[in-house]
């Protein structure tokens, strides 16, 4: 029963923090895929596709589709929590099971951490597969439980359909595998002193498993079916069997050998591989640059991020106010960020989260419990070693990822959050003993001790709750809509180049699901390659279409049409002949149709902020070039309708917000322009009072970050 509470539990956390439509990165592409059964990047999710299809029948409009794909996440997630709450009771200590107060506390706390709430609220395909290898996880520990080989034999066949369906969804849930060796190892070494099985029926045994492996693959067989369908989305092909293999092993990717570590060469891989290896490239220098960045930095600073806690969510480049953990205790995190100081309102952010080590200090105390029951140990150290370290040295992460990795480490989670179950049981033990020494009695002894216990994931869900609440988040919407709306429409169709992942995606789900702008033919130039590329680009420009590129894709193929390309609203357009950087006259006609849902006491994170202020960016070169022409009652209406739909408090580059200031100035407004610089100098007294807390070698340590503020500061004061 305590189990069906703990999903109901989960499940209504998440949904009440889901986000209401599409999310930056892969969410975009998945649900448009999952809505109409296209073919997704390599090497595809054909189950989580099926499933988060038929949770969008359940969508009243087709703009509540991403809401009910996202929900797939979030019962996904929920039921996970109510297997890992069973797992850990089938996991005894000394023969005797854990108590249900401790399991429920590393339940709790993995509802409750910051890589799996992050899956749980959107639509990817982690919260599924971790709930097929959570699945996996406890059938493994019933089959090693039930007393007969014969009548373990259904739990063996649910782990082969699982395993089959798992593949179907991600890999991840393979790291599962070495697990249920290890109790095949010792649950056969017990079995067989006693029952030896016939050849016969291993070979029986063995066939059936296999017959329900490839039952539990069968879903990767819509792949190449709706491939050969020719679906608008159709990435790889697939509809041969050499384009299905090629499809499956992802050769269109990059793939990284377990040695050498130092093994990518793009362009400046050298100058960030350098900081973390000394610039050795022997095996020295490879393993120096596996400890401190692949395993330290971009594995245990995860494994901190979700039991001691969180500076901020901005992107980490080794930069110590960056991405980095901290513990909440100021004398710690003085080491760790420079400082024990709380950051200011203008540099705080939602994601600053502290636990004050003691989910983190459960956990090594369960490990330090599980030493002595050597099974328990070695089943929960392997789940936790193959998620965590192994899969690191297969990772084999390059510096710098595009995005914060956290996620591929889920399952390296979900085991620690085993070992702090384990260390509550044991702190509860102690906790007992010692209200008994006071003379208390049984029951308020129990209880206060449980209270305790349950007080870490309380903390945890106090602190994670506010930047893990998405149930009021448009912004990759409106990002979306804001680009699609900047393109002109044309009888034949207009064409939009785009790049990177988080100006396709969302694109993809507004035109797929939501059916808006389905006249712009949106092409990512990363993935059609070169020649295709310049075959539509002809094409578009003999037939007169429309053709747009997006900042992403403007940044990448600007250098090759000098002069030519006119910002148009969110995106660029390329002219036939030289012309100006700005339309003027359809900006402002764009300008009508894009806007901003309400974005005041939403949690906006770094990636939404980037494609905020980039707004703005495009809104002052608007306002530039209307004042220039005269025109400063355009200027100013642009500029006031964006302040309206995008306040200075949700921008933090405040050399953006000076020149906000000076635009309104431009204008002749200067009551706003005043009201901007006296909000900004506020903001820099209070950010500079902030840096100033750390010792001068740090200080000196981040000129890029202080010099700017110190210098906009003076201009402001004078």
């Amino acid at each position: 029963m305590t189990g069906w509470l703990l999903a109901a539990l989960a499940t209504l956390v998440y949904l009440l923090t889901l986000e209401p439509s599409v999310s930056f990165w892969d969410s975009g592409e998945f649900i448009a895929v999952a809505h109409l059964l296209q073919v997704g990047h390599p090497p595809g999710a054909p189950f989580y596709q099926l499933l988060a299809h038929v949770f969008g029948w359940f969508a009243p409009t087709p703009a509540h589709v991403a809401l009910c794909c996202n929900a797939l996440s979030a019962v996904a997630a929920g039921f996970t929590v109510m297997f890992l709450f069973w797992t850990i009771r089938l996991l005894p200590i000394g023969g005797k099971p854990i108590p249900l107060v401790a399991a429920a506390t590393g339940a709790l706390c993995y509802l409750f951490c910051d890589t799996a709430w992050f899956s749980a609220v959107e639509s990817e395909v982690y919260s599924l597969a971790m709930l097929i290898a959570s699945v996996i996880l406890w059938a493994m520990l019933r089959w090693y439980h039930s007393p007969h080989l014969r009548s373990a034999q259904r739990w063996l066949l649910l782990i082969a359909l699982l395993l089959g369906l798992g593949i179907c969804t991600h890999l991840l849930t393979l790291l599962t595998t070495p697990v249920l060796l290890l109790l095949l190892v010792l649950k056969c070494r017990k079995q067989f002193k006693t029952t030896k099985p016939s050849a016969s029926g291993l070979a029986l045994l063995t066939l059936h498993l296999l017959l329900f492996f490839l039952i539990g693959l069968s879903p990767y067989l819509i792949i190449p079916i709706r491939a050969h369908a020719g679906t608008p989305i159709n990435e790889g092909h697939p509809s041969t069997p050499a384009a299905f293999k090629s499809y499956l092993t992802r050769d269109q990717y990059e793939k990284a050998p377990l040695y050498p570590r130092l093994w990518r060469h793009h362009q400046n891989d050298a100058l960030y591989s350098a900081d973390w290896s000394g610039g050795d490239t022997t095996l020295v220098g490879n393993l120096r640059y596996y400890g401190s960045y692949q395993l330290t930095y971009m594995y245990l600073r995860y494994l901190m991020w979700n039991f001691s806690g969180r500076y901020n969510d901005r992107q980490g480049y080794g930069s110590p106010q960056n991405g980095q953990f901290i513990t909440g205790i100021p004398l710690i995190d003085r080491l760790l960020v420079g400082t024990g100081a709380r950051p200011p309102a203008s540099l705080h952010t939602r994601a600053h989260n502290t636990y004050f080590l003691l989910p983190l200090l459960l956990g090594l105390l369960g490990f330090y419990l599980l030493l002595s029951h050597r099974r328990a140990f070695w089943t929960v150290f392997t789940l936790f070693l193959m998620g965590g370290i192994v899969l690191s040295l297969y990772l084999n992460h390059p510096t710098y990822e595009p995005r914060e990795r956290d996620y591929a480490y889920i399952l390296s989670f979900y085991a620690f959050c085993i070992f702090i179950a384990f260390g509550a049981a044991m702190l509860m033990g102690w906790l007992r003993t010692l209200l008994g020494r006071l003379r208390l009695p049984r029951r308020p002894a129990a209880g206060l001790s449980a209270l305790l216990l349950l007080a870490v994931p309380a903390l945890m869900a106090c602190q994670n709750w506010d930047d893990h609440d998405r149930s009021h988040r448009f912004t990759a919407h409106d990002t979306a809509a804001n680009i699609l709306q900047s393109c002109d429409r044309h009888p034949q169709g207009t064409l939009l180049f785009t790049y990177g992942d988080n100006d396709t995606f969302p694109l993809w789900y507004l035109r797929h699901v939501e059916r808006i702008r389905t006249d712009i033919h949106v092409e990512n130039i990363g993935l059609i390659g070169g020649q295709q590329y310049a075959a539509l680009l002809r094409e578009s420009l003999d037939q007169g279409r429309p053709v747009y590129l997006t900042h992403y894709a403007y940044d990448h193929l600007g250098q090759y049409y000098p002069n030519r390309l006119q910002l148009e609203g969110n995106a660029y357009r390329l002219m036939p002949t030289p012309c100006d950087s700005v339309a003027v006259d359809p900006f402002l006609r764009h300008l009508d149709s894009m806007h901003w849902q309400p974005l005041q006491h939403i949690y906006i994170d770094e990636t939404s902020r980037k494609f905020l202020e980039q707004y703005w960016r495009d809104i002052l070169l608007l306002s530039q070039n209307l004042t220039d022409l005269g025109r400063t009652a355009d200027a100013h209406h642009a500029l006031s309708k964006t302040l309206v739909q995008i306040p200075l408090d949700v921008l933090q580059d405040v050399q953006l917000m000076y020149s906000i200031g000076q635009a309104f100035l431009h204008t002749s407004d200067t009551a706003t322009c005043h009201r901007v610089e006296a909000q900004l100098l506020g903001i820099l007294d209070q950010q500079l009072a902030y840096y100033h807390t750390m010792s001068p070698a740090r200080q000196a340590a981040m000129p890029y970050t202080l010099r700017p503020r110190e210098e906009l500061y003076r201009q402001l004061c004078q």
